[in-house]
């Protein structure tokens, strides 16, 4: 046999064809596919192609007619082996074998052998010759026979053995030859072709035939044997009965397509290309293996199904791509996002894990992230290497496809678009078992749900393209259309548009449309007029705050600072700001009750107190009365807000509209902020369906990047609804909006102010001009007529008219604007009448001064409505006059029902209470609806109303509703039965006004238009004729019943209010008038002290806000007549309420403004006598007697602050001599009540405050002894008596003769002379005796010398009984010479050393005579003093004793001229004292704003100009802003123009020599700008240089500001001190001004920042200030450029060593904002506002740097977690990239061990304990959750006996936990969040074991603390973590402990508190049962 093996690999190209082997196709190019099939070969290989198939065409053949047989026999249903290239089989019938078993009646094998011969030229023919050939031909039948021998000797089963060829036979030359064809006509499923006949033959050769002899000679092997021997006849014969001919076979090509039609049957397919090109491919596969191997029917049924599948592969494959092509329409990514996504999906396809999930809120747009991923993997970088479909699409395809995924593809994506996904086994089943499954195969799913990695949609991980047409989107924004650009604005774009918002707008259908918030009522801008705002504080307000607080200026602001604008922005914790507030409002209520107005010429107009974008978080309470325009201001802003700046988020709410809302708004929740947000996203009309409105409403909010709420009529909603939107308020301040403005009357406005620690702002009403300018606007455009002036005119008669008319405060009616609106409506056509008709104006002035009251003015109003519409509608009705008139009274009657009860629905929110008052309808719903449409058309008309948001009606302002409902209520008290309603019939409604309308605060709009209603009907006959008492006459029975049922209403339900009581509070004198004639003719006196005790249930309150309204004032200003009402109600009184009601009077007649009264002198008399002679009566019954047992009582408790304030009433006693007779009983009440020293108190006070004048003095003195009160005369202050010299000296003698020591007993004579001859004034006679004094005190006789010396100490030194010496008496009465004579003895007798002291101390003779003179104005006195001192004692002395007086002077300033002229008169050496006394104190430098031009000049003059100034600025430097003052308030201005010169030399120049010195202006404008003061400094630096610019010119102004080379401005600047920069700006010339401008933009953050880190070393030990250190880091990261930034990191950490220390800037910032003991609210801003501007500026390795920069005191991120705490700081690490997150989440976890043992596990313990108290709570808990989250499992375990275990702090023990949850600041929600830490790492247990723990007694207990610091809600929580066990173990011990422990000091509040959270608990309880059985 030939080597078919040599020949099939000779090369092609060569001439020599290449026979088919296994080797050469395996070596081979692919094989072309089958015709028709796609071909995947380039073009330019097609000649190689070529050149292949004419060599390999017959292997092709070979290949095609193996496929053939694989498949007919698989149809047949053969099992059958089919083999190839298997010589040893075959022989040369090795290209098919083809073994199949037939069951015939018992399973045999049998064989069929076939040699393929294929010829391209198909127009050859087989003839004699090839078949005769015997070298081997294609035909040759001796090799055929040779072979056939072989398998016959085997013993095989032969079916046949085939010759197949594409040509046929030449039959004639075969016929020649002998050779016979025998054609087979059997059935050959294999050969049968449909449109090509195939011939089989065959052939036969006579045994005679030469071919026969060859034949027998072919050598045939004994298989037995192995021998060899002769091919027999029968051989012969068997071989030509099976050799068979198969000719003129489809040629390679035609087969091919006879093939795929073949393919396409057994598929099932029309076109069948690709299954017949895979199974050709397969065969090919199976073809080229080395070693032949049979393919079994099995293999071949694989392949087809294979082939299937290979189809169902292709399809999904190509469904897959589609998909990915569509979901990429919407969305792409750029390569970090792509890149990201393919380090996640590497992690996910080298795990173990078969099924894989992608956790993704949005998994279409993450399937586009995986298809791009995926692309960048060289495993997946073709379309079909994997497949992605839709959950849904996977669900709906067949099994069959199902199958290919597990034979096919190794990766499955599976997009879940609704987020859910099936079982892990659903898609197991893809997979397929291991047998059938590929390696790695895995599916990954994409959906909401399940562990695995997530991908997070971000705003940032878009590419440019896509991220424009994203901001490019359009949405409507508050009525404008705007991009999506626009909006947002530049900055923090990745924070709006997040996950949800940008599935929005990338594929919302609608366009985003976020609509004008709520319902803004329209106002005519035309009329509106700017108003002008109020302002709480003034300039002095800070002052007199830090004299109250006793805190230095300094200290109050790093607690407080107030704003500009005075809104409160507070730097400290709640307690201390509690403690502060109180003072605050202490001090403004005392301003807002004075009789000085001052402070409210504070103001701003309207437009200043519209938000600025640098407000953060400002609240802003709009608090004044009805109508005064709040909520036309409120829209004001909103509509000019909006114009201004279209993309600031502007949300007005009617809080009236919210009520439901509100009362669900949760205030118990943990996160309140997040409450706040959720409450605006459900509120404001299409927030809730749209994720970008609620993400930039939520952005807006958390950043304040353009943000203001407006919460309108806080006040018209319930209790229980505003003190949920208190608690929404506080929620929104958690937020960073912009501002926050909220609207209320001012009976809410201490609630308010009270929740919100800010004081309100008043609107000031309408002046003279605004009205004038309103009613003429209002008159011209309503009647449009031509006439401007006269228009004006009539408006300004009016007004001009009531200005004089009209009295106090009634003169300010029409200035409330809705009253001035409501007067233009109401004469609107008298207007016209006087403008048309040339009516008469003082017609229209006569009427308006008729209808100046609410009643009559809305009366007026609503009459005009009615009477208009009553004549538009008569105008359609053209009907019989009579019966239109009574259609219309009917219509009209319907109409006012319509209106009174929307009105009552308006202002009563009860339906009960609704119901009550109208009554319920007995008709059906319909009729109602169309009753109520119906007249609600009607009212419309009436022009009263208008629509709100909800499309229903309202009034368009709730004073209207509160007039109707009043109408309405007054009509039940009417006298007239026919006019009287019957709302007083029933009894519930009788209760209801009584008990609840008269009361409540919310209505106090209609109590108001009662009161006004009832004047008329209270004051008049009829009335007072039914309801005197005298003789009692009966009252209506429905009065009658009302009061019985108000009485009995208030007994039963305890309350504190009721109608007397209420309408005494709100001075509604009106209503008191009508009960308390209801109360004297139905009840006794017993009740009626019962109603009336409210009043005086609280006595501490009257000494604490008797500065506001109250029964005293209501009754003096309102209704004299009522104060004997009530002094009769408690006549026979109760001995308590005879004390509760004497000590409120002790409270408020102070305060009674008997100067700026309206009473005549005999009125007042009458009134405080009648208060005096009814306390008096309830002293004494007889002169002899005990004081009663009223007051007994009152003088224990109240007898040293009870007459506090009654000075007041003294100095107006004594000032006005009619009431001089009232001093008597005065006196005798206060003696009888609290004693002598409560006159004298008094009576000092009084003098201290005013001055009496002599006859006064005498007029007070002569009572005082009539009274025989000698002792409380002789206590008053002699300077009281300067001014009656006879007083004085009797005064004095008494106090001597009662005071005489017994050292003078013996001298008595001699002391007594010198007394006597002092107030004779004989001044020889005192020279006389004061001689031989001085002789004695240097007498040898020891006993005379004691006796002198006595005397002289006594001349010379004050004490308690000695508080007057005579020499000051001798100044005090002006005896000059006297006064010498005395001085001179005292300089004789008394040594230098003595004497010096005497002149400072506090005892000397002078101290008191010098204070004297300055406090009571006597400068005689004063100069008397000072010239003596210096002719006597000399200047020295002089200065000695000035200087001492350096607190005096410095109070009274003015002084400072009187003692220039007398230190230096007739002396000119007197200004070197002179000079020297001014700068020896720098504060005293202030008083140079008030010295005298001339003493200026001088004072200078003798210094020397130079020095002088040079003493002026050391000083100055050490008290900036009181020296910015005092130049700008006149120093400046004195100067002349070389002082001035010289002053600016020695301020701008350096006052050192080194590099590092500055000028002493740049050191005065530091310690300005260091001040921090909130007020008009920018303003006193424009004074200072305008006065030098007007005298020396701008230049110098110039050289002032640019000294230091311009280094000031740029410190200034870069510090943020706007107004003080943009004060020294302005002061330039406006070239110098441009250029400073540039060099800020151009330089100063550069060289700043290069200067700060190249000079941080110096003075290193020297801690720097927080302002130096952390503004200086934070505007380099603020504003450094990118160059500058990228060296920050390493430049900030460069580590200095000096002195052996590690020092760096970064570490030094870390020190300085973790400072001990710095806990405030700032710093803690500024903390974390420092990692915020990290991550918004420095890149991943920067913020890395600094944040692990640690040079042995701890990372800063690790400082940063124990300040802020652990969960804190990763919410602000939200913000940097997740890889940088991880590898510090690795950093802390890594080391938190390890700062947990040196924290808590060292020596120190104690110091921590110390630290932790000093820290603060705060603090003290971080460091515990610290512990918690990063201790290892050794450290947790020991976890509670750590923090539980007492170690000695101070004198006690202490724990840490104890430490951390006992402090001094309040308990709040951090203890809540750290014990649910607690309870979720180790159990309930513990969280039980903490709250049951106790540090040193039972009241240490943490639960029990809550409850001493008020914190239900939090305890409430907390117990929600423990178990019912638990819960019942801690009840049991906080009832035990309030049982027993010692609570005195708690009082009962702590068992109140607890009753209290023990209901709560049953409710919390209560609600968890209901959910768990729900669920």
């Amino acid at each position: 046999m030939t080597n078919k093996r040599d020949k099939l690999n000779k090369d092609p190209g060569r001439g020599s064809p290449a026979k088919k082997t296994r080797k050469n196709l395996a070596n081979a190019a692919p094989t072309p596919p089958l015709a028709g099939a796609p071909s995947s070969v380039p073009e330019e290989a097609t000649e190689v192609a070529q050149g292949l198939r004419k060599t390999n065409h017959g292997v092709i053949f070979q290949l095609k007619l193996l496929m053939l047989f694989l498949i007919r026999g698989i149809r047949a249903g053969h099992a059958f082996r089919l083999g190839t290239e298997m010589e040893d089989i075959g022989g040369k019938f090795d290209d098919i074998i083809f073994q199949y078993e037939v069951d015939d009646g018992g399973k045999r094998q049998v064989n069929r052998y076939l040699q393929a011969k294929h010829k391209q030229d198909e127009s050859t023919k087989i003839t004699a010759g090839q078949l005769f050939n015997e070298t081997e031909g294609d035909f040759s039948l001796l090799k055929y026979f040779s072979s056939y021998c072989g398998i016959l000797s085997r013993g095989d089963d032969i079916q046949d053995c085939i010759i197949c060829t594409n040509i046929g036979f030449n039959s004639d030359n075969l016929l020649k030859k002998g050779i016979q064809l025998i054609t087979v006509n059997t059935d050959d499923e294999m050969f049968k072709f449909r449109r090509h006949p195939v011939a089989r033959y065959k052939i036969k050769i006579a045994p005679g035939h030469a071919f026969w002899g060859k034949l027998r000679q072919v050598n045939v092997e004994e298989p037995a044997t192995k021998l060899k021997r002769n091919a027999t006849d029968n051989e012969i014969n068997s071989f030509f009965d099976k050799l068979v001919f198969v000719v003129n076979t489809p040629n390679e090509v035609h087969l091919g397509n006879l093939l795929t039609e073949e393919v396409g049957e057994y598929y099932e397919l029309n076109k069948a290309d690709f299954q017949s090109d895979f199974i050709l491919r397969n065969m090919l596969d199976w073809f080229k293996l080395k070693k032949s191997e049979f393919l079994t029917s099995k293999q071949g049924q694989q392949i087809l199904q294979q082939g299937k599948q290979k189809l169902t592969s292709l399809r999904m494959t190509s469904v897959s791509i589609n998909y990915q092509t569509k979901l990429q329409e919407t969305i792409e990514f750029n390569a970090a996002a792509i890149d990201e996504m393919k380090e996640k999906l590497k992690t996910l396809l080298d795990s173990p894990n078969k099924i894989e999930r992608i956790r993704t809120a949005f998994p279409k747009r993450t399937a586009v992230k995986v298809s791009a991923a995926l692309k960048t993997l060289e495993k997946f970088k073709r379309d079909d290497s994997y497949l992605m479909s839709s959950s849904k699409g996977l669900n709906t395809t067949s099994a069959s496809d199902k199958d290919a995924f597990k034979l096919e593809h190794q990766l499955l994506v599976v997009v879940c678009e609704d987020g859910h996904a099936e079982h892990n086994s659903y898609y197991e089943n893809l997979i397929g078992d291991k047998q059938t499954r590929l390696t790695n195969k895995k599916v990954i799913i994409l959906c909401h749900d399940g562990v695995g990695t997530r991908d997070d949609l971000k705003f940032t991980q878009l590419s440019e393209n896509c991220m424009e047409k994203l901001l490019d989107k359009e949405v409507s924004f508050q009525g404008t259309v705007q991009t999506v650009r626009d909006v947002i604005g530049k900055r923090n774009r990745e924070e709006v548009i997040d996950d949800n918002s940008m599935e929005e707008l990338l594929v919302g259908k609608k366009v985003v449309n976020i609509p004008l918030h709520d319902f803004v009522p329209a106002f005519d801008e035309e009329l509106y007029i700017e108003r002008e705002i109020i302002l709480p504080f003034d300039d002095t307000f800070f002052d007199e705050l830090v004299d109250e607080t006793d805190c230095t200026r300094d200290e109050l602001l790093g607690k407080l600072r107030v704003t500009v604008e005075n809104n409160i922005e507070w730097f400290v914790d709640d307690r201390e700001k509690q403690e502060l507030w109180q003072k605050i409002k202490k001090m403004f209520e005392k301003r807002r009750q004075s009789t000085d107005s001052a402070w409210l010429d504070n103001s701003i107009p309207e437009k200043d107190l519209k938000p600025l974008e640098e407000w953060k978080n400002r609240v802003v309470v709009v608090s004044d009365v009805a109508g005064t325009g709040k909520s036309t201001m409120l829209s004001n802003y909103y509509r000019k807000m909006r114009n201004e700046k279209p993309k600031n988020w502007i949300i007005k709410m009617d809080l009236v509209d919210h009520i439901g809302a509100l009362r669900q708004f949760n205030s118990d929740k943990v996160d309140q902020q997040v409450e706040a947000i959720k409450f605006f996203i459900a509120n404001i009309p299409n927030v809730e369906e749209s994720p970008f409105a609620q993400s930039l409403l939520r952005h807006k909010m958390q950043t304040g990047d353009g943000i203001v709420v407006m919460l309108d009529g806080f006040d018209e909603i319930d209790i229980q609804c505003q003190d949920k939107c208190i608690s929404l308020i506080k929620a929104i301040s958690l937020t960073n909006l912009n501002a926050l403005y909220i609207t209320t009357r001012p009976h809410l406005n201490g609630k308010l102010q009270d929740s919100l620690f800010q004081l309100a702002y008043t609107l000031r009403d309408f002046s003279q001009e605004d009205q004038i300018n309103y009613l003429s606007g209002y008159w011209k455009k309503q009647l449009k007529v031509n006439a401007d002036a006269e228009v004006r005119s009539i408006a300004t008669s009016i007004v001009e008219h009531l200005s004089k008319s009209l009295k106090g405060n009634e003169r300010y009616f029409i200035g409330i604007p809705l009253q001035c609106h409501i007067v233009a409506d109401c004469f609107e056509s008298q207007v016209d009448d006087i403008i048309q008709n040339g009516c008469k104006l003082n017609a229209l002035l006569k009427d308006l001064d008729s209808n100046l009251n609410l009643d009559t003015l809305y009366g007026r109003l609503f009459k005009k409505k009615r009477e208009i519409y009553r004549q538009e509608k008569a105008k359609v009705q053209q009907v019989d006059n009579h019966i239109l008139h009574n259609s219309l009274e009917d219509h009209m009657e319907c109409l006012e029902i319509y209106l009174r009860d929307l009105a009552v629905k308006t202002i009563v929110s009860d339906q009960t209470h609704i119901d009550c008052l109208l009554g319920k309808s007995n008709e059906s719903a319909a009729t109602i609806e169309k009753q109520y449409k119906k007249r609600e058309e009607g009212s419309v008309c009436f022009g009263l109303l208008t629509l709100n948001r909800k499309g229903e009606f309202q009034f368009l302002h709730r004073t209207y509703a509160e007039y109707l409902m009043a109408n309405y209520l007054y009509g039940g008290f009417r006298l007239d039965e026919d006019l009287r309603n019957k709302l007083l019939n029933e009894k519930p409604t009788r209760e209801l006004i009584g008990s609840e309308i008269l009361v409540g605060l919310q209505y106090q709009g209609v109590q108001l238009f009662i009161d006004c209603m009832l004047h008329e009907m209270v004051n008049h006959e009829e009335w007072r004729t039914i309801t005197d008492p005298m003789p009692k006459s009966e009252l209506p029975e429905n009065f009658t019943h009302l009061t019985n049922d108000f009485y009995r209403v208030f007994i039963e339900k305890g309350s504190q209010e009721n109608a007397l009581t209420v309408a005494i509070k709100r001075y509604h004198a009106n209503i008191f008038e009508l009960f308390s004639r209801f109360v004297d003719s139905t009840l006794d006196k017993s009740k009626i002290q019962q109603l009336m005790n409210p009043l005086f249930n609280k006595p501490e309150d009257f000494f604490q806000t008797s500065l506001g309204p109250n029964f005293l004032t209501f009754f003096y200003e309102r209704n004299r007549g009522g104060l004997q009402r009530l002094i009769d109600w408690h006549d026979g009184a109760e001995t308590n309420n005879i004390l509760l009601m004497i000590t409120a009077i002790h409270g408020y007649a102070p305060e009674l403004k008997f100067h700026d009264s309206r009473l005549s002198q005999e009125e007042n008399k009458i009134f405080v006598s009648q208060l005096l002679d009814f306390m008096i009566k309830h002293h004494k019954t007889e002169p002899d007697e005990e004081p009663s047992q009223h007051m007994t009582p009152l003088r224990e408790r109240w007898s040293n602050s009870i007459f506090y304030n009654w000075y007041k009433i003294l100095i107006f006693f004594v000032s006005h001599k009619y009431y001089e007779s009232l001093l008597k009983p005065l006196f005798l009440h206060v003696l009888h009540t609290a004693g002598e020293s409560a006159i004298v108190s008094i009576v000092v006070r009084a003098f201290a405050f005013d001055v009496f004048k002599q006859t006064e003095v005498e007029t007070l003195s002569n009572v005082l002894r009539e009274m025989e009160l000698t002792d409380v005369l002789i206590q008053l202050p002699m300077k009281m008596f300067v001014s009656a010299p006879e007083l004085l000296q009797w005064v004095y003698d008494y106090h001597e003769q009662s005071n005489i020591c017994t050292w003078v007993q013996q001298e008595n004579s001699r002391m007594a002379l010198l007394r006597n001859m002092t107030f004779k004034a004989d001044t020889k006679e005192v020279q006389n005796i004061l001689k031989k004094v001085a002789q004695d005190v240097r007498s040898n006789v020891p006993e005379t010398k004691k006796m002198a010396g006595e005397i002289v100490h006594y001349m010379t030194y004050r004490s308690g009984s000695n508080p007057y010496t005579l020499p000051y008496m001798a100044a005090l009465c002006g005896r000059e010479e006297m006064f010498r004579v005395m001085l001179q003895f005292v300089k004789d007798v008394v040594p230098n050393e003595e004497l010096h002291k005497l002149l400072i101390s506090r005892n000397g003779f002078l101290h008191g005579a010098f204070w004297d003179a300055m406090e009571i104005g006597e400068i005689e006195m004063l100069q008397l003093i000072v010239k003596a001192v210096k002719e006597i004692m000399g200047p020295e002395s002089q200065l000695t004793l000035v200087k001492s007086m350096r607190s005096a002077i410095v109070k009274h300033s003015h002084l400072i001229n009187i003692l220039a002229k007398t230190m230096t008169e007739d002396d000119s050496s007197g200004f070197k004292y002179f000079n020297n006394f001014i700068f020896h104190d720098e504060r005293k430098v202030a008083t140079l704003e008030s010295i005298d031009e001339q003493y200026l000049h001088k004072s200078i003059s003798a210094e020397g100009r130079e020095n002088w100034m040079k003493r002026l600025s050391d000083g100055a430097i050490k008290i900036p802003e009181i020296f910015i003052c005092t130049l700008s308030k006149g120093l400046l201005e004195k100067f002349n123009d070389e002082e001035l010169t010289c002053f600016l030399k020695v301020i701008t120049s350096k006052s050192g020599q080194t590099s590092r010195s500055v000028s002493k202006w740049a050191k005065l404008v530091r310690g300005l700008c260091k001040a921090r003061l909130a007020f008009g400094y920018e303003h006193r630096l424009e004074l200072i240089f305008e006065c030098i610019s007007n005298k020396l010119g701008t230049r110098t102004v110039k050289e002032l500001i640019l000294c230091d080379n311009g280094e000031i401005v740029e410190w200034v600047a870069l510090r943020g001190y706007t107004h003080i920069l943009d004060a020294m700006i302005a002061a330039l010339p406006p070239a110098d001004r441009e250029q400073i401008r540039q060099r800020q933009a151009n330089n100063t953050h550069q060289k700043e920042f290069d200067k700060f880190l190249s000079e941080i070393s110096i003075d290193w030990d020297k801690p720097l200030s927080y302002s130096d250190t952390v503004q200086i880091i934070h505007d380099c990261l603020k504003n450094g450029n990118k160059e500058q930034l990228s060296k920050f990191a390493n430049s900030a950490t460069f580590v200095y060593y000096i002195q052996e220390n590690k020092f760096s800037v970064w570490n030094t910032l870390a020190d300085t904002i973790f400072a001990n003991g710095d806990g405030t609210t700032g710093r803690r801003r500024g903390r974390k506002s420092f990692v915020e501007l990290m991550a918004e500026k420095l890149d991943a390795e920067s913020i890395k740097i600094l944040l692990l920069h640690d040079i042995g005191e701890g990372a800063f991120l690790i400082r940063l977690m124990l300040w802020e705490g652990t969960r804190s700081v990763w919410n602000v690490l939200d913000l940097l990239p997740a890889d940088l997150r991880e590898l510090l989440d690795i950093y802390v976890k890594k080391n938190g061990p390890d700062i947990v043992q040196g924290i808590f596990f060292s020596s120190a313990t104690e110091k921590l304990i110390a630290k932790m108290r000093k820290l603060g709570r705060i603090y003290s808990i971080n460091i515990l959750q610290f512990y918690l989250d990063y201790g290892n499992e050794e450290q947790l375990a020991l976890f509670m006996d750590t923090i539980t275990a007492s170690h000695w702090n101070a004198s006690a023990k202490r724990s840490m936990w104890g430490s951390a949850s006992l402090h001094r600041f309040r308990f709040d929600i951090a203890i809540f969040v750290f014990l649910e830490s607690v309870c979720e790492k180790l159990g309930k247990d513990a969280v039980k074991k903490l709250m049951l723990h106790k540090d040193k007694d039972e009241l240490s207990i943490v639960i029990v603390y809550a409850l001493r610091k008020n914190c239900l809600d939090i305890y409430t929580t907390i117990l929600t973590l423990l178990d019912e066990g638990g819960r019942i173990e801690v009840s049991q011990l906080v009832d035990h402990v309030l049982s027993n422990a010692d609570i005195k000091r708690h009082g009962d509040k702590l068992k109140a508190k607890w009753c209290e959270v023990k209901k709560k608990m049953t409710v919390v309880e209560n609600d968890s049962s209901l959910q768990a059985n729900k669920n």
